[in-house]
């Protein structure tokens, strides 16, 4: 159960030079009240971030100015804070991590630590109107942003940066009414200076005489530095791959719309793969109605975090071994959307997606040293690896011998294979009762289910997940209009 909490969110917003030039501001707060040891080590007991942003605009909106800057303090226990620096958003453990440019904050690991703060801003300049377009843009988060509990981060201490260069031609000819190209690229470094992302873009994508739309695009990843890849373990190299998509759209003006689009994935240097289909299908029922099918199949292969192995002879990675493997996973789905307009005050809106993922582990190893993109496999080029089974064959664990007859112990792994099945499903009942002011009536299902078996089986896990005790959630809101 939640401790007793307050939540705040406050927004201020104005414009100016005739809508060209917006200023606003945001405050969040959590404040918990945490009576007991159990919910102070584990929670936060205050959360407090702030930020101002600025939108300007010129020469009749051909050219725009984006800028938002943020800054965020959590506090509590030492046990929570120290939690929080270890979280898969700080890393802060690291044991090769080094020096970094952020002098403002605390950006090491501290035990005793009762508190944390970070910034983060985002800036954005571009020309959105014309024949030629451009933009070049920055995103940063410290070390220590953290607003995860008013807020979404996944990750923290990054300078993102991107440049995009396109031209468009609006005006039809016989072979297409427009046609877009865009070109460019982005790279990433963390706070110690170690690139993290890098990659090159192209896009194409037209509109042809018959209302068919047409887009496709192509990515370059070379092999970066990934500070995440071992969980809190040092720094390593995350391989590289060429990344492409084409996608086909049929006339939308139709009664039936249908679409179809594919991407595949290739690796650089490593096993990376992966491809996917997702057709759609969208029927309009008159001016009121329209339900939307849109199954997706993917398969694909490529590096995965399995565990972390205390051992004092792996001195290059500060005595733990962090285990690897390939994972070869395969998945299905099917997002359905309905969407139903009684009167202009009153709508309804469905969706449920039905989804299946089985994944195999194999050629389990590890890397050959940190900052490292080469990964040593068990049994093949260090130590040796035998698999349990049970009285039906089927495998339960691997013991791993890491260096042979050499001096480290050998440690078990539980077979990580798994199927997971999920159903989740919405219903949005709005109802505008006086203008600007609403009602939404939701209910929320979701059915989920595990088994340990790595085989993609459609039909078991249609079986496994009608199985599962399904959990609803009823909730009622009520927006009002203030001066009307």
């Amino acid at each position: 159960m939640e401790p007793t909490t307050n939540y705040f969110v406050g927004r201020v917003k104005r414009d100016f030079n005739g809508g060209n030039t917006v200023v606003g501001g945001i405050l969040t707060s959590t404040a918990r009240q945490l009576d007991d040891s159990l919910a102070s080590s584990y929670l936060r007991s205050h959360a407090e971030a702030g930020g101002v942003d600025l939108l300007h605009m010129w020469s009749d909106q051909t050219y725009s100015l984006r800028a938002q800057f943020a800054m965020s303090d959590v506090g509590g226990s030492p046990q929570a804070i120290s939690r929080t620096m270890q979280s898969s958003a700080h890393y802060f453990q690291r044991p090769d991590r080094g020096s970094v440019r952020d002098g403002l904050f605390t950006t090491r690991l501290d035990s005793t630590a009762t508190s944390l703060q970070g910034y983060g801003f985002y800036t954005r300049v571009a020309k959105e109107n014309g024949n030629w377009l451009w933009e070049a843009a920055q995103n940063v988060r410290s070390p220590g942003f953290e607003v995860n509990d008013l807020s979404y981060l996944a990750r923290a201490d990054y300078w993102w940066m991107n440049g995009n260069v396109g031209r468009q031609w609006t005006e039809p000819t016989s072979w297409y009414r427009n046609l877009v190209v865009l070109a460019g690229g982005q790279q990433q470094f963390d706070f110690e200076g170690d690139r993290t992302d890098l990659q090159q873009q192209a896009y194409f994508g037209m509109q042809l005489p018959n209302y068919w739309n047409w887009r496709s695009f192509a990515i370059h990843h070379p092999a970066v530095l990934d500070p995440g890849a071992l969980r809190g373990g040092p720094i390593v190299q995350r391989p590289g791959y060429n990344d492409y998509s084409v996608g086909l759209t049929g006339d939308n003006r139709q009664a039936v719309v249908w679409g179809m689009s594919t991407e595949w994935a290739t690796g650089v240097g490593a096993v990376n793969q992966s491809v996917s289909l997702m057709p759609s299908v969208t029927f309009k029922f008159g001016q009121n109605a329209n339900v939307d099918f849109t199954p997706m199949y993917s398969k694909g292969k490529g590096p995965q975090y399995v565990m972390e192995v205390l051992d004092p002879t792996a001195v290059a990675f500060s005595g733990a071994r962090y285990v690897m493997s390939d994972l070869d996973q395969t998945s299905l789905s099917l997002d359905t959307r309905l969407n139903m307009t009684f009167t202009p005050n009153v709508t309804l809106e469905l969706y449920a997606q039905p989804y299946f993922v089985s994944g195999r582990y194999g050629s389990f190893g590890e890397y050959a040293a940190p900052r490292a993109l080469q990964r040593l496999v068990y049994g093949r080029d260090m130590g040796g690896i035998s698999a349990t089974t049970d009285a039906s064959g089927h495998v339960t664990a691997y013991t791993v011998d890491p260096d042979g007859s050499g001096p480290a112990q050998a440690f078990t792994i539980a077979n990580p294979d798994f199927s997971y099945v999920s159903l989740r499903g919405n219903a949005v009942l709005r109802w505008e009762y006086r203008p600007g002011s609403t009602i939404f009536l939701v209910w929320q299902q979701q059915r989920t289910g595990t088994t340990p078996d790595g085989s993609f089986d459609l039909a078991r896990g249609r079986a496994d997940l009608f199985r599962e005790r399904p959990v609803n959630v009823f909730q009622l809101k009520v927006n009002y209009w203030v001066g009307r």
